[in-house]
């Protein structure tokens, strides 16, 4: 008899390609005993002529997470009547998060059209402090020049050393082409 210490589980249900040895989160549940349950989770995957072996299973994702517990140990188990129902083929996809730009409110950036604005007397126009501000103008940083200089040759001299220290560790003719005893050395 076939050992078979290092199988991975497989999801029986057409178009899903759920394996343990990818995803270790899922959980892999067997055919129920019951007839007529496993009945219903045949016709649910839509597999009526299939045979079922005590390998066959079902992955997590088909589950809806409310029929799936988790116990003591760590182990996930099915309720008594759970039914497969999540599938490719009714269109069922699993609500994902918003992402972080989604759930943010894009600010608008309606500029008015030329033929918007109108000449308005600059006696009309109410101090700039009345004036409420839509946002806040966006820092500028300064850094003199001297400041500016230095950091640029510290950036430079932090290149080549980096360069340098690139080439000691490389191991190849580039490394020994300026050093005739490596040459010699390495290739004796």
């Amino acid at each position: 008899m076939k050992t078979v210490a290092g199988s991975k589980e497989h999801c029986c249900v057409p178009r899903c390609s759920a394996s343990s040895r990818y995803n270790s989160v899922l959980s892999f549940h067997r055919f129920p005993q019951d007839a007529s349950l496993r009945a219903k989770w045949l016709h649910g995957i839509r597999r009526v002529q299939f045979t079922v072996t005590q390998h066959t299973k079902v992955c997590s994702r088909h589950f809806e997470e409310s029929l799936i517990r988790t116990t003591a140990k760590g182990k996930r188990v099915l309720s008594r009547d759970a039914v497969p129902s999540l599938f490719d083929w009714n269109d069922y996809s699993v609500k994902r998060r918003t992402g972080v730009w989604e759930r943010r409110p894009k600010p608008s950036t309606s500029e008015p059209e030329p033929e918007d604005i109108e000449d308005v007397p600059d006696e009309a126009v109410p101090d700039e402090e009345a004036v409420p501000m839509e946002h806040e103008a966006r820092p500028t940083v300064c850094v003199d020049k001297e400041e500016y200089e230095r950091m640029k040759s510290e950036i430079e001299a932090l290149r080549e050393q980096l360069q340098t220290l690139h080439l000691k560790n490389s191991f190849g003719l580039q490394r020994f082409a300026s050093s005739p005893e490596d040459i010699r050395f390495y290739t004796r």
